[in-house]
């Protein structure tokens, strides 16, 4: 039985505003795209880049923010404003703003009242708490274990580790939910822990993975431990079987991981 729900942040708890800037970098250089348009691009560019580029995106790196700007023109169909793009960008010096999706605190507090209780894995910079405040999710997350603060980043399975430390639970006990299998899926698998990953636009993004537990946001999450509870999701079933991507070298099979 579930007594903890571990979630990760950005994507899971959170959206950026990165998408309606790219509405308005586009705007400035003569190509208007709409808000769904600039929403599905940048999903996909980050699905690439969290099948081939893991761990990349965390780190602030110029050459990597390029590549995924290239990237996103690309699924827009217009690679050739890749460099333009990067450079609006560039100048751009607000800091992203990071808002709880307008179900979070409502799940939150239906976690809770069901008696479950949640908890926050995430790789994030030292803006995670300040992001946390902003949003009134403090409250409901016990413990937080930030990336930036223990040194060690998921999917390395110590993050892991440390959270089932602070909390005390027994990882059988405890279901993670994140947006990134890569680094939510297989993280969690090293510690034994069930987890279950968010894709809103269905297989969006995530055709080179067969995941039998996918659901589109949290909203999903009280669907999942019901039946768990009622015995209908067998944990040892939730394996995610990687098949060959046209963008990835990865071969069939590469991993059948109990999650």
């Amino acid at each position: 039985m579930i007594h903890r729900v571990f979630f990760d942040l950005g994507l899971t708890l959170a959206e950026c505003d990165t998408p309606c800037r790219y509405v308005e970098y586009f705007s400035q250089l003569g190509r208007p795209v709409a808000l769904p348009q600039a929403q599905r691009a940048y999903h996909l560019a980050n699905k690439y880049f969290m099948r081939e580029r893991p761990g990349a995106l965390g780190h602030k790196d110029e050459e990597v923010f390029r590549s995924f700007l290239h990237r996103v023109c690309r699924e827009l169909e217009c690679p050739q404003l890749g460099d333009e793009l990067f450079s609006l960008a560039s100048r751009d010096k607000r800091p992203p703003r990071w808002t709880a999706f307008p179900f979070t605190l409502q799940v939150l507090g239906e976690l809770r009242d069901r008696g479950v209780a949640t908890g926050l894995i995430s790789n994030w910079d030292p803006s995670c708490r300040q992001v946390l405040e902003e949003n009134g999710l403090t409250p409901y997350l016990d413990p937080i274990v930030v990336s930036s603060e223990v040194g060690v980043e998921k999917p390395d399975r110590r993050i892991f580790e440390k959270a089932l430390e602070l909390s005390g639970d027994d990882p059988k006990n405890c279901l993670y939910v994140g947006d990134n299998y890569y680094d939510d899926g297989r993280g969690s698998a090293q510690v034994g822990m069930t987890c279950c990953i968010l894709n809103p636009p269905g297989r969006l993004g995530i055709e080179e993975l067969e995941l039998p537990w996918c659901v589109p946001d949290i909203r999903g999450v009280a669907g999942v431990l019901d039946a768990l509870e009622a015995g209908t999701l067998d944990q040892r079933e939730n394996t995610a079987r990687q098949r060959v991507h046209h963008t990835s070298k990865v071969s069939c099979g590469l991993e059948q991981t109990s999650i």
